[in-house]
């Protein structure tokens, strides 16, 4: 082995590192981390593959059991990605149909069963004698098969984040469309192997760029979600990209707090967040701000997006109603009454702010006044 595929080997142990902090990592959503925990497995499996096939020593009898194995890992990528995604934008649970997403491996891991399970010397016969079709079914146009999954999930994952747009504060939006970036890196980088392939064009040195450029987008979507539970939770952009700086805004520092002053004014005097159809744009007016600006100013000092921001107002109001003893609303009145359009949206809401059910928040500031 030369130099290039030593190191390659080594950012193959640090994958398989980095997939067991991701295991047992509790900071964040635990499905999402072992999520990536398992991506991190099969790309480290990827590199070692990659670093036995440019040695040739994949070729012998002491590594050929891996040989044919190279298709599980790319085939599971666009899965993984997608599901993870989703993940933490929506905090969806699985269900039981997401195994579809792995069908076409499982289908893949069908055909080549009867190629996989020949011992090393039969694979590197029937690999010399290029008999290997004749054991089980490959698709032969499968790298492109797989190239076109991938960019599917690729869009899919742009779908979702472009329909959740409005519940996403700007940092978790930066964040997804940096990490979504580096995953059509990867794509970009896979599809131009085989391209090459196909004009004859590659040559090993080529194939460790590219190698490079698939460690270096891997390991930058692994860094994102290392860093996505303390993004989510508020921590600025600009904290987990140094090199990166905000697009200039019109908006100067001082500026930016003024108008966060009187938004808490308007917000307490004026409660716009009663309307239950308020939007950004109607907001913004009331601070003669642009949609951007309003946007901004929200995200930077309340580090909320939009309806968060909105409904947290509404919840501190809804809590005031139920204790006032004296009032004759019933809980689905106050929930229109502080501008919710539904009941389920309200007990959503409120769990989410408080921690709690209207219902029990009631009962436990019943049973503390008791106690008193």
């Amino acid at each position: 082995m030369n130099f290039f595929e030593i190191s390659f080997l080594l950012f193959a142990f640090l994958g398989l590192l980095l997939s067991v902090f991701f295991f047992v990592k509790r900071k964040g959503d635990r499905i999402a981390n072992a999520i990536l925990g398992i991506y991190l497995i099969l790309f480290a499996y990827n590199i070692t593959w990659n670093s036995l096939y440019w040695s040739e020593l994949i070729f012998t009898e002491r590594y050929a059991s891996l040989l044919f194995t190279n298709h599980f890992p790319w085939i599971s990528y666009g899965p993984l990605f997608y599901l993870y995604v989703r993940r933490v934008i929506k905090q969806r649970a699985f269900k039981r149909y997401d195994i579809f997403h792995f069908l076409p491996l499982i289908l893949v891991l069908i055909g080549k069963w009867p190629l996989l399970i020949l011992d090393s010397t039969s694979k590197l016969t029937v690999l010399t004698n290029g008999t290997w079709r004749d054991y089980g079914y490959t698709p032969k146009f499968i790298a492109w098969i797989i190239i076109l999954q991938l960019f599917i999930y690729g869009v899919s994952t742009l779908v979702i984040l472009r329909k959740n747009k409005p519940h996403l504060g700007s940092n978790k939006k930066m964040w997804l469309k940096f990490f979504i970036s580096f995953y059509f890196g990867y794509w970009i980088a896979f599809t131009s192997y085989f391209v090459l392939a196909a004009l004859a064009l590659i040559t090993k040195e080529n194939d460790y760029f590219i190698g490079y450029m698939i460690v270096f987008f891997i390991g930058m979507v692994s860094y994102f979600g290392l860093m996505q539970p303390d993004v989510f939770n508020g921590l600025s952009m600009e904290k987990i990209i140094p090199f990166i700086k905000y697009k200039k805004t019109g908006l100067t520092k001082s500026h930016s707090i003024e108008l966060k002053e009187r938004l808490i004014i308007i917000m307490a005097n004026d409660k716009p967040f009663l309307e239950n159809d308020l939007r950004l744009e109607d907001l913004a007016k009331l601070l003669n701000l642009s949609r951007h600006h309003m946007s901004q100013v929200i995200n930077e000092h309340f580090q909320l997006p939009f309806f968060d921001y909105i409904n947290q107002h509404r919840i501190t109001e809804a809590k005031g109603l139920l204790m006032d003893k004296r009032g004759d609303l019933n809980i689905t009145q106050i929930a229109y009454s502080v501008g919710f359009n539904n009941r389920v949206s309200f007990y959503k809401a409120f769990k989410k702010f408080t921690g709690t059910t209207p219902s029990d928040y009631i009962n436990n500031i019943h049973s503390r006044h008791d106690a008193s």
